[in-house]
């Protein structure tokens, strides 16, 4: 009997070592480790994690750690290239829009629009950082150069559509989503842009 009730009490410390083991992430951070390293996932904002950088916006404890050390990989690296190169400028610059950086972004998106000045992808890039700091005249230059290298591209019709309706110019962004709709009406730009139209 003492036996039985001896393997029981062992048995039952095996199930409740291996739960324990199953349930403990394997990475749980140490107290050794800084807490800017400690981060849960989450959306890639890196406003308050620099000096100078956005106020009122998720701390650096909301920021994926493969996210900054990306984010710092990148930064480091086109700091330290010459003007002229351009490698690593875009993904940089990009990583610093999806992180709600547009002032950051900008001086890089025109470095590189300035050495591919024909990429509409590039100057769609540039026309939302120039939206996102309000130069929105600038937005629009660059968005209709897009639209005259690609005139089919829905993303270029729908942005200016945008532009127009925060201009309060409500006919010509009416007109712009209208021939975005016809021309391309299953893109999840028209898609869009008939939800947006409903508001003007």
């Amino acid at each position: 009997m003492n036996t039985q009730r001896l393997y029981l009490i062992i048995g039952l410390i095996l199930v409740a070592a291996v739960v324990v083991f199953i349930l403990v992430p394997e990475d749980s951070g140490t107290p050794e480790q800084p807490a800017a390293e400690q981060m849960p996932p989450g959306h890639p904002d890196i406003n308050g994690m620099e000096q100078g950088m956005g106020d009122g916006q998720p701390s650096a404890s909301n920021v994926r750690g493969d996210f900054m050390t990306e984010y710092r990989r990148l930064k480091e690296k086109v700091a330290a290239q010459p003007a002229s190169d351009t490698s690593d400028v875009l993904s940089f610059a990009r990583m610093l829009l999806d992180a709600h950086q547009a002032a950051n972004a900008l001086p890089l998106l025109e470095r590189y629009h300035k050495a591919a000045p024909k990429n509409v992808m590039v100057m769609l890039d540039l026309a939302l950082a120039y939206y996102d700091t309000q130069s929105i005249d600038k937005a629009e230059s660059i968005t209709k150069k897009a639209l005259s290298i690609e005139p089919n591209n829905t993303t270029a019709m729908y942005n200016l559509g945008a532009i127009y309706a925060k201009t309060e110019r409500k006919a010509e962004a009416k007109s712009m989503w209208q021939k975005l709709i016809a021309q391309s009406p299953d893109s999840k730009d028209a898609q869009r842009a008939k939800e947006l139209m409903k508001e003007l």
